[in-house]
């Protein structure tokens, strides 16, 4: 996840915003802010019941923008959902698909359109979108 996170920075640091980007679940954003964290479930199809020996591992990563100026920040999330802008987060996760040779291969497995993010302390939400991605661990 450390990877992902290196990655994600890169990426959105060439922007004119202070992007909260961690390589865990964030409980309390700064939007606009990135966390990564193991998906639901954890690891692929074909692994459960068996010791998860298939070496797969799912990660979400989720973008979060405030729902204040909501426009301007919906313009951002945008641009991160876009696989082809330079602050693609998809891109920018799959631009080296080794994570610098943790794993020996990675896709996206799915994208979401905009989704609410509810506040932890239950007082709103942000508006989000999430990425699910497929890691198989290098072989050691």
């Amino acid at each position: 996840m450390d990877e992902m996170a290196e990655k994600i920075t890169t990426a959105v640091a060439a922007n004119d915003w202070d992007v909260q980007v961690e390589p865990r679940m964030i409980l309390n954003p700064t939007p606009p802010s990135v966390d990564i964290f193991p998906g639901d479930p954890s690891s692929g199809d074909d692994a459960a019941g068996f010791g998860d020996v298939s070496g797969e591992e799912l990660f979400t990563v989720r973008a979060r923008v405030a729902p204040t100026d909501h426009e301007a920040n919906q313009d951002i999330l945008l641009e991160f959902m876009d696989d082809l802008g330079d602050l693609s987060i998809a891109a920018a996760v799959l631009d080296d698909p080794t994570l610098n040779g943790h794993a020996s291969g990675m896709h996206m497995v799915s994208k979401s359109g905009y989704v609410l993010e509810p506040k932890l302390d239950g007082s709103g939400f942000h508006i989000g979108c999430r990425w699910v991605f497929m890691v198989i661990r290098a072989q050691s």
